[in-house]
């Protein structure tokens, strides 16, 4: 039982992909250089924030779920050169659009769209900002669809008892 906001944003972001090594990206069979690794790193983790987001929407009340997202991004940007691996590129930036994805992903749920249809979505992105090439958009499919825990955050969330 996660009992704090802190212990609940600790363990969701164990949960989250981290950096992806050029060896993961290689068992999807996707090429890719130093940054486009990262923008795909950026990528499954706006995706899981916006699952995240989704699930304790489901299980708090709106402060609380403030008080975990606001811990979550201290997480993030505590792991964002360690863990993420992302060095070099803006974390304040990255928040202001991950929220823009979040809009995204949402607009698309509101439409009827299936987790499947969603990770859809993210592959698409990733060929759109060239992080992957169009031919491997569907491996980039298969990537987001197995890193991206989308069942696992929803169990963590809904262990989150937030005391006093």
């Amino acid at each position: 039982m996660l009992r704090t906001p802190h212990e609940a944003a600790e363990g969701l972001y164990a949960a989250i992909p981290h950096a992806l090594t050029r060896a993961t990206l290689e068992d999807y069979g996707i090429e890719a250089e130093a940054g486009q690794a990262q923008q795909i790193t950026q990528e499954l983790l706006s995706l899981s924030l916006f699952w995240i987001h989704c699930a304790l929407e489901a299980v708090l009340p709106p402060r609380q779920r403030e008080q975990v997202l606001g811990e979550l991004r201290g997480c993030i940007l505590s792991g964002w050169g360690s863990d993420l691996a992302l060095v070099g590129l803006d974390a304040q930036g990255y928040f202001q659009e991950a929220e823009e994805r979040r809009r995204i992903y949402a607009q698309a749920m509101q439409e009827g769209a299936s987790s499947v249809m969603i990770a859809t979505e993210a592959a698409a992105i990733l060929v759109a900002n060239s992080a992957v090439r169009r031919e491997d958009q569907m491996k980039a499919l298969a990537l987001v669809t197995d890193l991206v825990p989308v069942d696992e955050l929803g169990e963590l969330a809904d262990q989150i008892r937030i005391v006093g």
